[in-house]
């Protein structure tokens, strides 16, 4: 026992715990006689939670706190006591018991409790109806505690959904402005790869407007003939070459039409259904003025152009104005890659580009090959990436092929795969369900 404590001063002091009162004198001093003092400095924990208990402790200074982890349960004082229950039960410490102050207490061994609980039953009787206000406390505190914590969550809840609502505003505005400027991204990669075809358009519109012109005058030229014949025969024969010239021009006029029309489409965005399409004819026209404007541009520009359209190829639905976007794109930057090996100067080089069709268990197949600079293959699949592009800056959008693609796979429910080696040859395959 500490020097410092005298005997007379434990005695009085465990008279005063309401678990010892009424404990004969003697009792009390052959108890005091039997503990232990011991100081124990501020934030010291005295008990760990799980750790067999075989000490009580009383209280003589300071002040400590009852907890499990972080959560407080309870505080006491001086002339309490704490650490009964496993003296008890035999069961391991259920709390912690740290310091709140610098604490003095007095330390009964199990041995000695239990001798005094043998002879004094009443002992018990006041542990159980300390132990009762012990819960008492402890479920108020709890119960404070946790509509603290409640009121904090209801109080953080209503912030968070006040921080996702302004967050979803600004994600709602960022979308909107994501989906503008796609259109107008969209819509500029179309009218960038109408602005490719400009040239070839002019070239195929010239040769039926040459006609129209030729025959226009070839008839005004014969009706004078007409004039002045007198013979009937001749007259009919005139009617009649009037009349073949006059379908002529009314066939190439349709032809001029149609290309203006194709133009005006390709520039629009979609607002038609499904039609039945003729693959062929799309493959076939746009291919021509692909070639036609690559040789608007580069005069020197010159490449060898196979069509194998299978004939048994039948109509399917498909959203034209969109499959002549793909079309155009593919076949553009076929042009561009045969021309760009060209110009590398390999001796015996033959530039081709190659459009097949064929129809294989319900789908259309299209294959777009050139014998062009390839494509390497650490990138080939990253080709449909939007923005992604292997020209030089200011020869392309990068939006293309990430078109085609979207257009291919989401719009038709289709495929689209690309299989190249370098400085050899570009295959794109284009697979369209029929619906």
């Amino acid at each position: 026992m500490e020097k410092s404590i005298s005997i007379e001063f434990l005695i009085n002091t465990l008279k005063n715990i309401y678990l010892f009162q009424n404990l004969p004198e003697h009792f009390i001093r052959k108890l005091s006689e039997s503990v232990t003092i011991n100081k124990f400095p501020l934030n010291t924990t005295i008990i760990n939670k799980g750790e067999e208990g075989n000490t009580m402790f009383v209280i003589i200074s300071g002040k400590v706190k009852i907890h499990d982890g972080n959560e407080n349960i309870a505080e006491i004082k001086e002339g309490n006591f704490f650490g009964e229950m496993s003296l008890i039960d035999d069961e391991p410490r259920s709390m912690s018991v740290t310091t709140i102050e610098d604490t003095s207490v007095a330390i009964l061994q199990r041995d000695d409790f239990s001798n005094a609980l043998n002879n004094f039953p009443d002992i018990l009787k006041n542990i159980i109806h300390k132990l009762i206000q012990k819960l008492r406390t402890q479920n108020s505190t709890l119960i404070d505690q946790l509509r603290g914590r409640e009121k904090e969550l209801n109080e953080l809840v209503n912030k968070r959904t006040e921080e996702l609502a302004a967050k979803n505003v600004q994600l709602t505005n960022a979308i909107e402005n994501l989906q503008k400027s796609q259109q107008q991204l969209i819509q500029q990669e179309k009218l960038a790869s109408l602005g490719q075809l400009t040239a070839g358009i002019a070239h195929e519109i010239k040769n039926p407007l040459n006609f129209v012109n030729n025959f226009s005058q070839l008839s005004l030229e014969i009706l004078e003939e007409f004039k002045e014949s007198k013979d009937e025969e001749e007259k009919n024969e005139i009617l009649s070459d009037i009349k073949s010239n006059l379908e002529k021009i009314n066939n190439h006029g349709k032809r001029a039409d149609s290309i203006v029309k194709n133009m005006l489409n390709h520039s629009r965005n979609r607002n038609e259904e499904r039609q039945l399409t003729d693959i062929n004819k799309l493959c076939e026209e746009y291919l021509n003025l692909a070639y036609n404007g690559m040789f608007a541009k580069n005069s020197d520009f010159s490449c060898f152009i196979f069509k194998n359209l299978s004939p048994e190829l039948p109509k399917i639905k498909v959203f034209s104005q969109e499959i002549t976007r793909v079309l155009v794109n593919l076949f553009n930057n076929s042009m561009y890659a045969v021309n760009a090996r060209k110009n590398y100067g390999e001796v015996n080089y033959k530039p081709i580009v190659e459009v097949s069709t064929s129809f294989i268990k319900n789908e259309v197949v299209i294959e777009i090959k050139d014998t062009g600079i390839g494509i390497p293959k650490e990138i080939q699949d990253k080709i449909f990436e939007p923005f992604f592009t292997t020209k030089p800056t200011g020869e392309g959008t990068g939006l293309g092929l990430s078109l085609s693609y979207d257009i291919i796979t989401q719009s038709h429910n289709g495929k689209i795969t690309v299989e190249s080696e370098l400085g050899q040859y570009t295959k794109f395959t284009i697979t369209i369900p029929t619906l």
